[in-house]
Parts: structure tokens; sequence; C-alpha cells
């Protein structure tokens, strides 16, 4: 192997596992209260990060998720429970937007994120903390 690749191979690494360290980091939403009782969010699913990653819900509820696909591939929005149960599994279309509601029964942590492996390492996943 050539000496200078030999010397660029970890600043390589060390430049991508950064890139992929930020990627999908974004600012952190409180939900809307809903006059019907429940709480309501819009989150955007771009190529290779949600905005917002994270969001905040004061208790358990009723939650009407809005999600825009911002790219030009399906994608599938998969949603766990603190415990790790998939709650939602939805299919995007490309520039398609879904609402639905979810009803989060307990306080924790949600975890939501686009459904292939690659994709969610590479930051494309964000939270939903209720109750925190």
């Amino acid at each position: 192997m050539c000496p200078i690749f030999k010397k660029l191979v970890p600043v390589m690494l060390f430049v991508l596992v950064g890139a992929l360290g930020c990627a999908g980091k974004g600012k952190v939403v409180t939900a809307s209260p809903m006059s019907s009782g429940g709480s309501m969010i819009s989150i955007e699913a771009a190529k290779n990060k949600f905005t917002p990653s994270e969001v905040r819900v004061e208790k358990p509820g009723l939650l009407a998720i809005e999600v825009r696909n911002v790219s030009g591939s399906k994608r599938t929005f998969t949603l766990n429970d603190p415990r790790g149960k998939v709650l939602k599994k939805i299919d995007i279309q490309p520039a398609g937007t879904v609402i639905f509601n979810v009803e989060l029964s307990d306080s924790g942590v949600y975890r939501f994120y686009l459904d292939r492996s690659f994709l969610s390492l590479s930051g494309t996943k964000g939270q939903i903390v209720v109750g925190r």
C-alpha cells in the first residue's frame, strides 16, 4: 500500500465518523397541544436526516404526527415504543405526506427512524421524549 494512502485512511475514517455523528442532529421541538386533547407535531424526512430529530411531549396521550418526505425516494417511517416494540410503520411516497395518530401510553423515549439499516446508522433517526 502507498505510504501516503496509509496516512490518509485514518484521517478519512475520522472525517466519515464525524460526519455520520452529525447527520440527523436538529433542533428540539415541543409538540403543540390540540384543542381536542393530545398534541401534534410535523416532521420532515430528508435523504439522511429528520427535522426536528427530537420532539418533546409533556405527558402521555394521543399524538398526531405529520411526516413529510422531501426526498426523491419512497421512505418507510417506523416508530417504536420505549421497550422497542413497533407502534407504527408507514410508507411515504417521494414528496408525499402522511398524517397519523398514535397513542403514547407511557412516559419515556419513543424512537423513530427510516426503516433501512444504513439510513438509521447514518443519522436518519430521531426520538419523541414523553413526560421528561
